[in-house]
């Protein structure tokens, strides 16, 4: 078993995800660079979509109301007259109801954007200063790409 380094290496052969993916060239080092760019990019692609979703479904859910029809009998001839509509909104903070269309999309995309941050935590764990530059160049890239579709917690 190998000890994991405790400091920053500048090997073109640092192995990424597995021993298979081990560059044993420049050229393969730097399409491994290339990748972890991209998958940076891919991360902050991921959020912005995901934010943009989200809004999209708390204005279809914002939107949405129950409509009663009220029919009150007249006093005078029996008959019954129809009413103003009422239309019901929950007030507060209560929550939404669990929906089919929009929690399991939800619930995908969580998966996704927590899958490709945790690869890009792995690549920074390799403690290779190539890989960790690469994050971090994808993330700027990305951000500048992205970054205006992304606001609150999740930038």
């Amino acid at each position: 078993m190998t000890s994991m380094t405790m400091t920053f290496v500048v090997s073109t052969s640092t192995p990424l995800y597995s021993t298979s993916w081990a560059p044993k060239t420049l050229a393969q080092y730097v399409g491994t660079c290339i990748f972890l760019i991209a998958l940076s990019i891919l991360f902050r692609f991921l959020l912005a979509w995901k934010h943009v979703l989200s809004h999209s479904w708390a204005n279809r859910a914002g939107s949405s109301r129950i409509v009663v029809a009220t029919s009150l009998p007249d006093e005078k001839t029996g008959s019954v007259v129809s009413g103003a509509p009422v239309v019901l909104r929950q007030e507060g903070w209560g929550g939404r109801p669990w929906r089919f269309s929009t929690d399991l999309p939800r619930a995908g995309m969580t998966v996704l954007v927590s899958g490709v941050g945790y690869l890009m935590m792995l690549a920074v764990m390799t403690m290779n200063v190539g890989y960790f530059m690469s994050v971090l160049a994808g993330i700027f890239v990305g951000e500048l790409i992205w970054g205006r579709f992304i606001n609150g917690a999740e930038h």
